[in-house]
């Protein structure tokens, strides 16, 4: 296991809770996204491989939830798929994503009262 150094504890802090992600996200995906991070030394602007059974064996969660983490966290810039082969380990590019602020408020409460 390697250390974990203070500016890739920061950079991580600020993707999920300052720059708005982790409120868009499910447990199965922060769980995804966690062992994608670590796989790529926990710094941006790498890439790493993995394949479904490395993930399913490291986070506990089955191929189809999986699939379904990869796709949120695609949709949301977390990761890129660089290589896609039905059946082969893909590769996966971690950017730095931008900054898409708080998640917005759907219902108030103090607009439908009377």
């Amino acid at each position: 296991m390697q250390a974990t150094l203070p500016s890739q504890v920061d950079w991580l802090k600020n993707v999920l809770f300052d720059r708005g992600y982790l409120a868009r996200l499910k447990g199965e995906a922060i769980k995804v996204y966690l062992i994608m991070v670590n796989a790529a030394g926990g710094e941006p602007d790498r890439s790493v491989t993995l394949s479904l059974s490395a993930l399913m064996s490291k986070t506990n969660l089955t191929c189809p939830t999986i699939i379904q983490a990869l796709s949120r966290l695609e949709e949301l810039g977390l990761v890129v798929s660089t290589t896609r082969r039905k059946g082969r380990t893909t590769t996966y590019y971690i950017p730095d994503p931008p900054w898409i602020g708080p998640v917005e408020e759907s219902f108030d409460p103090d607009e439908s009262a009377p």
